[in-house]
């Protein structure tokens, strides 16, 4: 039954909420009550994202008219995508056969293409360094088609829509119930349970059952759909069961992702060649857009054709709980043309499920043999799922075929007669697949597209191998006694019970493993083999760049070279081992012989960290796992298509309705004249503008501007990553904040720092502090830090012999304590953003600290030089010792420099290492803190504390504001530790330090100090 002849309409205030009975009604509060004037918000949806101004065949293909002059003689096949047809019965469409509906390539001569012509999508310290050229004639803009907005607006219920936006649901607030229900994890029976209570009943819902609900879910504008396809399988190799495909068609899915308002201004289609300085000698790499691959890829386009990447990730997964071995096997999809930082964020639904790929179980008796079953379906899978992006491909010179060898073999053997052709196959180094997936896709070279991965080939690589390496060659009770000596740093895990038992570990685990391990191992095997450890992990954290260049590009080929310089000792060693115990003589290790392609890979395909599959494996819960359990257990594939066909259903509904709710429209503005002027507009194609008075936008900033008062989360996070810069200079412009401020930048403003607000420990005299902390000068090291400041110091350093005498009369002013400082830095790539906040701890000494619990920083002596830029130099490590601000009585006046907060702290001296080998003398590492030299086997730089000449520590005070960073200072423990050593006495006794460069990415960027475009 309809919906509106079953139920009565009601009509609600969007500002006030007050219900009518009829429109008439709502007329006459909106007029007599004049809601709309007492600055109420408009109540609207949770409000998502709009589309982007663009259909992909737009973009896809685009008819132009080249120039006389012009050098692309290439011929294109254009696409012509067909609209959509409603999802039949379960939402998912069943094809008898197995072949694709061909019909989508013919010519499309008034397709347009409108782009987002945003071609730096990063923002560099020197931007008048770069020079930076844009693809001439890539990325044309014409005239828009018709957004997502208009094909809302052109749904089959548009006209309920007209007077009831929320059609097939009463009114914005029952909408609201719905889309909370159904995104909860409340089953089906729960929520006929909740729709059963008296308060529910009260609010007259017009579903009454959890059947209902899902039905009226069916009425809502359709998305993407899903197919499937019964694959026939060969007699001679038959399967337990019946095999399946569920797949989506992948030009469908990328217009969907291409529908968000808030994409727009992360999106660039134009090629670009980046170079450090006007004289192009060196190319700079931050995207897949600057690399050589997608400059390349345009080139063999027609002029004017628009290049879209696309990101295809595919990985087996379990989505049985505990027990069970339920398997999903999931083809993930993206575009590579958005913001890498911004398609990590998995609140933002960039990658889609593209397909479900089956997982067939082969009765034939040979292991070999239902392997190579399995590559043949995986690649015949991707044949059909990919046929429309292989379609989309096919503008420019088609490729030879990149399989020629096993073509040769099949004149030998018959490839259906595995039995025979695997051996063949075997010899030369093939898995067995006759027809790869990307045979027949244009501009395709596996050496190109199969794209290094930093999850599963560097960190897992470095647990099944660097840690095991290190385990057998340090011995396990060694290596975890020295893991539990760890200092325990706020925000990082530390292992208490060492690590050598660790079995099943996170991506997460194994970072935080390898912050240690080369200060770890240091002094307790030999330097050839720590080199051999610290080189893998130059090459990781090299490698994880946001940006590149030449030289920094080189830098992880040169790592990877150290290592295979020294890695014999390993062997020599016995590091090593079978699963029986017994020497490995060989380095037979796929992922170690697949690192010689990161090098070239960066140059062709920009940054390694874009394709880092920890986004994945979270798309993976939200897009499998999660709608695996939300069923009833039983074909699981069916209920997780059901599931996303709903959830996408959901939030496009959402999206529209909160577009419309803010009477806003996302478009582009249409403007007298094409851009280029080439193309003259063809008016029957262009959609009509909006006949409401709503507001039409073109980027993701302005829609911000304009549903944030009406909503207050458009799409995304609701939780921001904390800022403290931006604390700090709202504080600053507040003149009611209480002094000192509580957050407030650095003397350079490149840092910004943050204290609770009130002390740990309040009102104490200089000498009652100066016992509680054990610190025999810290009254003698406040005086000189009064005559220094009346002196006109401005930069203080913990130098010189000391002024004052001891100091036995009381001072002015008592002293508030704290034990803990909030760090926040800029980010090394890019100094116009925040980096992650530590907090740096400095306590009085306990029961669990008989020392103290003192954390070490970073501290600027010279204000020429600026962190993390300048590196090290003109730079101190300390150790913290003290955090307290004076707290003068009233009426006293205050002395220079006593209003802000301060801290006792005692300074490490650097002690010189020899000069690395003269081939790698050169790296900017070595000449980050001239004139010293870092541990060449370590890569770190050794501290030791410094004494003054009663061997006392050398400790002064230092304004809070000249701190720059929290560093990792590790004990450098020679030969077997010492049992009487633990995590709270190990920096007291320690002789000699480390510097640890690898505790934090941010850090080692700044100690290599390589990155040209970051420096000042």
């Amino acid at each position: 039954m309809p919906f509106a002849n079953d139920h009565k309409r009601i009509w609600a205030c969007r500002y006030c909420g007050r219900r009518c009975r009829t429109e008439k009604g709502l007329n006459s509060h909106v007029t007599q009550v004049q809601c709309w004037k007492a600055g109420l918000p408009l109540m609207t949806p949770q409000s998502m994202l709009a589309t982007c101004t663009t259909s992909l065949q737009t973009l896809l293909s685009i008819p132009t008219a080249p120039e006389p002059d012009s050098t692309h003689t290439t011929r294109s096949r254009h696409i012509e995508i067909q609209a959509q047809a409603e999802l039949q019965n379960n939402n998912i469409q069943r094809d008898d056969e197995e072949g694709l509906n061909n019909n989508r390539t013919g010519p499309n001569p008034h397709s347009g293409s409108s782009s987002n012509m945003n071609t730096n999508s990063s923002s560099y310290p020197q931007e008048q360094r770069l020079c930076i050229e844009s693809f001439p004639g890539a990325a044309a803009v014409y005239y828009p088609g018709k957004t997502a907005m208009d094909e809302f607006n052109g749904d089959r219920f548009a006209t309920e829509r007209e007077t009831n936006l929320y059609y097939p649901f009463a009114n914005r607030n029952e909408w609201q119930s719905a889309n909370w229900l159904l995104t909860s994890s409340l089953s089906m029976g729960e929520i006929n349970t909740f729709l059963k209570l008296e308060a529910t009943k009260n609010h007259h819902f017009s579903f009454r059952t959890a059947q209902e609900l899902k039905a009226r879910m069916d009425l809502l504008p359709t998305v993407a759909r899903w197919k499937s396809k019964r694959l026939i399988m060969d007699p001679s190799y038959p399967t337990k069961k019946p095999v399946h495909l569920f797949y989506r068609d992948a030009i469908e899915v990328l217009q969907d992702i291409l529908k968000s308002p808030l994409v727009q201004d992360f999106l660039s289609f134009t090629p670009l060649q980046i170079f450090e300085t006007a004289a192009k000698l060196s190319r700079v790499y931050d995207s897949w857009l600057s690399s050589e691959r997608a400059w390349r890829l345009q080139s063999e386009l027609p002029q004017g054709h628009t290049l879209i990447g696309t990101i295809l990730s595919s990985d087996k997964t379990t989505i049985s709980v505990m027990t069970g071995n339920r398997c999903a096997h999931p083809l993930l999809i993206s575009i590579a043309n958005i913001d890498c930082e911004y398609l990590s964020k998995a609140s933002h639904h960039l990658f889609q499920l593209l397909a479900l790929l089956p997982i067939p179980t082969f009765t034939h008796r040979s292991r070999e043999i239902r392997g190579v079953l399995d590559n043949r379906m995986f690649h015949r899978c991707l044949d059909i799922v990919l046929q429309p992006l292989k379609l989309a491909a096919a503008v420019g010179v088609m490729m030879a075929d990149p399989v020629a060898k096993i073509d040769a073999l099949a004149t030998k053997s018959d490839p259906q007669d595995i039995e025979r052709y695997w051996p063949l196959a075997q010899k030369s180094r093939t898995n067995g697949v006759v027809d790869p997936c990307w045979r027949d896709w244009a501009s395709s070279d596996p050496s190109e597209f199969l794209l290094p991965e930093i999850l599963h080939h560097w960190h897992k690589f470095f647990f099944d191998h660097d840690l095991k390496w290190c385990i057998n060659v340090v011995g396990a009770e060694e290596i975890d006694f020295r893991y539990s000596l760890v200092q325990k740093r706020q925000g990082f895990r530390i292992f208490a019970e060492g690590i050598s038992r660790l079995k099943q570990v996170t991506g997460r685990d194994q970072r935080e493993i390898q912050r240690y391990v080369v200060t770890v191992v240091a002094g307790a095997t030999s330097n050839r083999f720590l080199l051999a450890v610290r080189a893998l992990c130059d090459f990781r954290y090299a490698g994880q760049a946001p940006r590149f260049n030449d030289a920094t590009a080189m830098r992880v080929q040169r790592a990877l070279s150290e290592f295979h310089e020294v890695k014999d000792e390993v062997l020599k060693l016995g590091g090593r081992l079978n699963s029986k115990g017994e020497p490995l003589e060989n380095w037979e290790i796929p992922k170690l012989e697949f690192m010689q392609s990161v090098f070239p890979s960066i140059k062709s395909s920009g940054p390694i960290i874009q394709w880092d599959a920890n986004k994945t494996e979270r798309a993976h819960i939200t897009t499998v796992k999660v709608p695996a359990r939300s069923g009833n257990g039983r074909e699981y594939e069916t209920q997780i298509c059901r599931q996303l066909d709903l959830q996408s259903r959901m939030r496009h509904f959402d999206l529209m309705t909160s577009m419309k709710d803010a009477n806003v429209d996302f478009r582009i503005i249409n403007d007298s004249e094409d851009i280029d002027g080439s193309v003259e507009p063809d008016l029957a194609s262009m959609p009509s503008e909006p006949t409401t008075s709503s507001t039409t936008i073109m980027t993701t900033s302005d829609l911000i501007d304009h549903v944030l008062p009406v909503s207050t989360k458009i799409w995304g996070s609701t939780r921001s990553t904390k800022n403290l810069f931006t604390a700090a200079a709202s504080l600053r412009n507040d003149p009611n904040a209480p002094q000192p401020l509580r957050t407030f930048l650095g003397n350079r403003g490149h840092t910004a720092f943050h204290l609770i607000r009130e002390p740990d420990l309040k009102t104490y005299t200089v000498h009652d502090a100066q016992a509680l902390f054990q610190l025999p000068d810290f009254s003698v090291a406040l005086l000189d830090y009064l005559n220094r400041a009346r002196s006109g110091t401005s930069a203080f350093a913990i130098a010189g012999r000391r002024i004052a005498d001891e100091v036995s009369t009381e001072f002015p002013f008592s002293i508030k304590i704290w034990s803990k400082l909030h760090i926040q830095g800029k980010q090394y790539h890019d100094i116009h953003l925040p980096n992650d906040t530590h907090t740096v701890f400095a306590t009085p000494p306990d029961a669990d600290w008989r020392f103290g619990r003192n954390d070490c920083a970073l501290i600027n002596i010279d204000d020429q030089n600026v962190w993390p830029q300048s590196s090290l130099e003109g730079h101190c490590v300390v150790m913290v010792k003290m955090i307290f601000a004076p707290a003068y009585s009233k009426n006293k006046s205050h002395h220079p420099r006593t209003d802000e907060f301060l801290a006792y702290c005692e300074r490490f001296d650097v002690v010189n290492q020899p000069a690395p080998p003269p081939q790698y003398a050169d790296i900017p590492c070595y000449q980050a803190w001239k004139p010293y030299y870092p541990d060449y086997f370590s890569g770190c730089y050794v501290l030791r504390k410094a004494l003054r000449a009663n061997g006392k520590p050398f400790g002064d005070i230092i304004p809070i504001s000249q701190f720059r960073a929290q560093v990792d200072v590790t004990p450098r423990l020679r030969g077997a530790a010492d049992s009487r050593l633990t995590r709270s006495n190990v920096m007291a006794y320690a002789s000699d330090y480390l510097l640890n460069k690898y505790w934090e990415k941010e850090l080692w960027y700044a100690l290599e100090k390589s990155d040209l475009c970051a420096r000042c």
